[in-house]
């Protein structure tokens, strides 16, 4: 069962967030804004984090374990990946305003820190300038993935489909 616990011991999770690309350029004065907004959630095996279907309320960054996001459909799951500590996720849902896609659930004990919708509300009313560079890396990050999905996309394809595309 989650538990949430105040975020107190800023110092430990400090390198894991000047690690990630949605953080970059942020000085620190910024990130410890930031970190004084954000949750740690404490999680047991197969816990879950949100299901598919459900409304994004948070950005989630794997503090400690691991999150397995999955695909289910018709009692079918499939595991698409398996995220570890740094790794965010969450975000492209909340910053789509679509509900999740997927479900999220600890596939160990794990720590996730979290950073609630409300929490960038009040950062766009405080600080206009931090709240648009976490947007633009967010951005920045959701189209990497999108490039990394259309080359697998082609890939597969292309190892199906016979040769007819002209340089």
């Amino acid at each position: 069962m989650q538990r949430t616990s105040p975020l107190t011991e800023f110092d430990s999770i400090k390198p894991i967030l000047s690690e990630l690309r949605i953080f970059g350029g942020v000085i620190d004065s910024q990130l410890v804004a930031i970190l004084q907004k954000v949750e740690l959630w404490i999680l047991s095996t197969g816990d879950v984090v949100f299901h598919k279907g459900n409304e994004p309320m948070h950005i989630y960054i794997v503090k400690s374990g691991r999150i397995d996001l999955q695909l289910c459909e018709n009692e079918v799951i499939i595991h698409k990946h398996e995220l570890h500590v740094g790794e965010c996720f969450g975000e492209a849902s909340l910053m789509s305003m679509h509900k999740h896609t997927a479900t999220a659930v600890a596939a160990s004990d794990s720590e996730i820190i979290v950073l609630p919708k409300k929490a960038l509300i009040e950062l766009r009313h405080e600080n206009v300038e931090l709240f648009a560079l976490l947007m633009m890396n967010i951005a920045r990050e959701l189209a990497r993935r999108l490039y990394l999905t259309d080359e697998l996309l082609l890939a597969a394809t292309a190892r199906k489909a016979t040769p007819s595309c002209i340089p």
